[in-house]
């Protein structure tokens, strides 16, 4: 089983989307990342909803690619900052699967600049330097946005926040 995919979005006998969704329904859950040309904010929405960790531009250098892999690996998001504008531009398309747009629970102010920073895919290691606070505190708030907005990924917790209009 491998540690992390990386998947062309445009492969000769299906898309890196479809493989994506065909393990997902296989029950093969790995990491993953997404590679392309094509910078269409659709087409990064339906990877990261297919289960993409990782979406990065076919032109990143070598350095960021093995950091991405290295993230993705560990468990977290990476989205190549460049795309992250054409996400949230695509959102305002974009159906959302949420019961209920109330919060459970209020998010602090530091819970708000954190998840602000996760919108702008910043890792765990960027917003402890952006923050002037440990690695492990910054993960503390990110399990405690992600319980209190009643999500399971930071994706969803992106997206929810953005749906009830918190960023």
């Amino acid at each position: 089983m491998p540690d992390v995919l990386l998947l062309d979005i445009r492969m000769p006998k299906m898309t890196g989307i479809e493989a994506l969704r065909a393990l997902t329904a296989a029950g093969l859950m790995v990491p993953s990342i997404i590679l392309t040309t094509f910078d269409d904010h659709q087409l990064v929405l339906e990877g990261l909803q297919a289960g993409a960790k990782g979406f990065l531009l076919k032109d990143v250098s070598l350095q960021s690619l093995v950091n991405a892999i290295e993230r993705v690996h560990a468990g977290e998001t990476q989205v190549q900052p460049a795309i992250t504008e054409r996400i949230l531009k695509g959102l305002s398309t974009m159906k959302s699967d949420f019961t209920s747009t109330a919060i459970p629970e209020e998010l602090s102010v530091r819970e708000l600049e954190v998840l602000r920073l996760m919108a702008g895919g910043y890792s765990n290691r960027e917003i402890s330097l952006a923050t002037h606070k440990s690695e492990g505190t910054v993960k503390n708030q990110v399990s405690a946005i992600l319980e209190k907005l009643g999500v399971r990924d930071r994706t969803r917790a992106v997206l929810r926040a953005i749906n009830i209009g918190i960023i």
